[in-house]
């Protein structure tokens, strides 16, 4: 390893290239966390030197340099394996500032000099200047806006990049110019650069040139790196770990896609190659799933791509997976495994798993596959991914097969639900069923299991148990919403049959409602007596003290109890006005049968008045639907 601590000027007025490997993360820098500091850095030394200030060179990070050996190239050529975002901010800062130059002073000597710190001069007769003349090469992420942006003037690049947001837009010249900023980071650091340069120079009260002669001055002398250059025998891998990973400024996903390609780079594998067929989409912004948006799990809330590594890694560990040692772990299952022949297939199998990711987080079939993914997604239920992961991606496991265990798996799931058995030991409940299918691939073997189990934590509820729950649990209060719009859909889609037209619903745009109102006391008479709002305030109190259990209050308290079970609750694609909501049954159930075309609701036209009793009948309807869907 040589250590080196050149200025700025030395380290880019020089024929090099610094090549930012495929793995590195694209161009992260936001303004307020990095780009103001660097600029108030800046402003610093150039007042030290207008000052006539004692100036001692700013340090400015480090940045480690892999020499590489190649044939391809005729300048001395090194991959960035840290420091890549203060190199590209720098170089991003140079050429803000020769445009700057151009437009305020119009000094093709001052612009040529400016550009011997961002090109390569070109030899006679080389072939490779197109490739080589840039001496940052970022990854193909940032590459071409970057090339963009230095290879032309401002007004190039405003009429690139910058005036079809517009276009677009229509609005004022700085909102438009704030969505520009927004659109890239690259982008956005060089208009950052480009403003507050001819900011200070327009609040300058010295003289143009010598305000120019000082900025040059500053940015070539007064910033010093850190150069940290490896040898042959060095790991860069380690380095690069030991640097990153042991603070916040690298993602677990990071860390990892770091690790993979310095292994493939080390085995001499395509690096450009199987990042375009196997990584690309990770990284991209513009694909369809947003890989780095973020999402939640419980109390975590992490990118979609940390959250598939954690389940890969499940299947492969077949043990919980740590969201903050993701990296480690994935790290240690490679060492500790001899899995895969390549890096290569080592991604085609991470690949495969991602494309199944893809459809269990966004299901848009009817399969039996995709209800089983809606069902997990209502519910809030993360722990049975890797268990479907496996699965689906299993070869070995017959399409039939696989079918089944997600019929299995739904009703398991849904009829625990609806008897309120917990969910909180889900994670290892699910490792064994998963360790289970690896051995046996047989669905009818993984269903005679899950009946086998008997504890609160793993039981199968069976059709008693699901009746008697189903008629006396107040599912509304315990249960999100969601999941209950989804069985009362799934039952109203049972219903229609061959002479039904068959109708595609959407539950988002379905909402639960009470036909037995929450409010009921204004306008639903108990035993043809109607009740006080304080009747219904103290009726928990007086429960306790009032010695004949078919009392008023006794009463009050059981209406309350059925009102939020199954048989009082329906669904409605507009939720009723609360005035109506809250009226009497007659009126209530005159706006629902005019309104909803739904079959679940055609079942009130024949009832003529609403109570416990009709209550209890509808839940028995329902139960009777729901252990068919969701049979054992």
């Amino acid at each position: 390893m040589n250590l080196n601590k050149p200025i700025l000027e030395e380290l880019f007025n020089k024929q090099i290239r610094f090549i930012i490997p495929v793995f590195q993360r694209h161009y992260v820098w936001t303004e307020q966390e990095q780009l103001q500091p660097l600029w108030d850095d800046f402003l610093n030394k150039y007042r030290e030197r207008i000052n006539k200030q004692k100036i001692h060179p700013h340090y400015t990070g480090s940045i480690v340099l892999y020499h590489e050996n190649t044939t391809t190239s005729t300048l001395s050529t090194y991959s960035v394996i840290d420091g890549q975002q203060r190199l590209t901010s720098f170089q991003i800062f140079i050429t803000a500032f020769r445009e700057v130059c151009r437009k305020r002073l119009g000094d093709e000597s001052l612009i040529g000099e400016l550009n011997k710190l961002l090109f390569n001069e070109k030899s006679y007769g080389d072939e490779n200047y197109e490739i080589q003349k840039f001496k940052l090469e970022p990854t193909k992420f940032n590459k071409d806006i970057f090339q963009t942006i230095v290879s032309n003037p401002y007004d190039d690049v405003d009429r690139l990049l910058i005036q079809p947001f517009l276009q677009q837009s229509g609005v004022g010249y700085k909102t438009y110019r704030q969505k520009a900023k927004n659109s890239n980071r690259l982008l956005g650091a060089y208009l950052f650069f480009f403003d507050k340069i001819n900011e200070f120079i327009d609040e300058e009260e010295a003289n143009l040139d010598e305000v120019i002669k000082q900025f040059l001055w500053v940015l070539k002398r007064d910033f010093q790196f850190v150069e940290i250059g490896l040898l042959q025998q060095d790991d860069p891998q380690m380095i690069f770990e030991t640097m990153n990973g042991r603070g916040a400024k690298l993602t677990e996903t990071d860390l990892i896609r770091n690790y993979i390609f310095m292994r493939a780079n080390s085995n001499q594998e395509n690096l450009d190659q199987i990042y375009e067929d196997y990584w690309d989409e990770f990284d991209d912004p513009s694909s369809a799933f947003k890989w780095h948006d973020q999402t939640s799990r419980g109390r975590y809330y992490e990118s979609y791509l940390q959250f598939f590594m954690i389940d890969y890694l499940t299947i492969k560990l077949m043990s919980d997976v740590r969201y903050d040692q993701v990296f480690y772990q994935y790290k240690s299952f490679i060492i500790n495994n001899s899995c895969f022949d390549s890096v290569k297939d080592e991604l085609r199998e991470l690949n495969k798993y991602s494309q199944i990711y893809k459809r269990l987080s966004v299901p848009k079939g009817t399969s039996s596959f995709d209800k089983l993914a809606k069902r997990l997604i209502d519910m809030g239920i993360s722990t049975v991914n890797p268990l479907i992961l496996y699965v689906e991606g299993d070869d070995q496991i017959s399409i039939e097969n696989k079918n089944k265990i997600y019929q299995y798996l739904d009703s398991y799931l849904t009829r625990r639900l609806l008897c309120g058995y917990t969910i909180k030991n889900y994670n290892k409940v699910f490792i064994d069923y998963l360790k289970f299918l690896t051995q046996h691939k047989d669905a009818d073997e993984f269903k005679q299991m899950l009946l086998e189990k008997t504890s609160d934590t793993n039981v199968w509820p069976r059709d008693n148990m699901l009746q008697e729950k189903i008629l006396n649990r107040p599912i509304y209060i315990d249960e999100k919403s969601r999941s209950i719009v989804n069985i009362l859909l799934e039952i109203e889609i049972a219903t229609r049959g061959s002479k039904q037209e068959k109708v595609a619903f959407i539950n988002d745009g379905l909402t639960i409602e009470h036909l037995l109102p929450q409010n009921w006391f204004e306008n639903w008479p108990l035993d043809d007596e109607f009740i006080t709002e304080e009747d219904f305030n103290i009726a928990i109190h007086a429960v306790m003290t009032e010695s004949e259990e078919n009392g008023k209050y006794h009463k009050i308290i059981n209406r309350n109890r059925m009102l939020h079970t199954l048989g009082n609750l329906t669904i409605l694609t507009n939720a009723l006005n609360p005035s109506v909501s809250n009226s009497s049954y007659d009126i209530k159930k005159q706006e629902i049968t005019k309104h909803s075309t739904l079959l679940l609701n055609s079942y009130y036209m024949d009832r003529s008045t609403w109570d416990e009793n009709e209550i209890s009948i509808r839940g028995k309807y329902l139960y009777n639907h729901i252990k068919n869907i969701w049979s054992m």
